[in-house]
């Protein structure tokens, strides 16, 4: 959901293909240094202080399940473990952002995939660089989770189609993408709450989105689709479901609509 000219800016947002290798048990682990994990330590340390009463119950429920240790960065393998034993989704370790087109297709087939880097310390507030940090406290909870990796494997099975038709949904998609998957807000019984992985992890995103310096909009796909996004800074505006329900029953009835289903 990123473009080639961002590998220009900065080398740890270069695009990258698929992996020769996608069993993710085959993949040596890197050696990270006492800073890497420090740096893992001041980040999860930082989001077990601001995401009680904030991240959506979906979310924190696959928090626990997945129990990411606080002192070290963790096995790219473990993760994927404990989300393949409550969805069947896989992770996928990549050397950077991969293209839509293979996102997609990666989707489709129930994986994700994750770097296994992790960002600078002047970075720990905010960066824009997808790093393990985001792709593994931001995204993998909600993998655990039935009614959200329903849509997820829905949306990359879209985004396939839309390649192979050569279909305007191959710009539509990577916005909705973002104002979901990684900027969205759901309510929750207890009220508004976050599921987007760009701002779980994020402690300055966290606090921010749910200020009142924020333009919240109820979810309506035809605007989410034709919203331009810029990765530069926070978000100012996000969209508001209602539930992943109502999420991937509009999505489902869109791509009907476009011939993606």
């Amino acid at each position: 959901m990123y473009t080639a000219d961002l590998a220009a800016i900065r080398d740890d947002m270069k695009l990258v293909g698929l992996p020769e290798e996608l069993d993710i048990h085959r993949v040596a682990v890197p050696h990270y240094s006492d800073i890497e994990h420090h740096t893992w330590q001041t980040l999860i340390g930082n989001q077990e202080v601001v995401l009680p009463g904030r991240a959506c119950q979906e979310f924190l429920v696959g928090l626990d399940l997945i129990d990411f240790p606080r002192d070290h960065i963790p096995r790219l393998a473990d993760v994927g473990d404990a989300i393949e034993a409550c969805t069947g989704w896989q992770l996928v370790r990549v050397d950077g952002i991969v293209p839509d087109k293979e996102f997609f297709w990666l989707l489709s087939q129930r994986m994700f995939p994750s770097t296994d880097f992790i960002r600078k310390p002047e970075e720990i507030g905010y960066t824009p660089s997808p790093d393990m940090f985001h792709d593994l406290l931001g995204h993998a909870p909600l993998l655990t989770n039935p009614r959200f990796t329903a849509f997820f494997e829905r949306f990359g099975r879209a985004g396939v189609r839309a390649f192979e038709l050569n279909h305007p949904a191959i710009t539509w998609l990577p916005r909705l993408y973002w104002f979901t998957v990684e900027f969205g807000l759901i309510r929750n019984p207890e009220g508004l709450r976050i599921y987007g992985a760009g701002i779980m992890s994020s402690p300055k995103e966290v606090l921010y989105s749910l200020s009142d310096a924020t333009d919240k909009r109820p979810f309506d796909l035809a605007t989410v689709i034709d919203t331009p996004y810029d990765i530069w800074h926070m978000q100012d505006m996000l969209f508001v479901i209602d539930s992943f329900d109502a999420l991937e029953a509009d999505f489902a009835r869109w791509t009907a609509e476009q011939g993606l289903a």
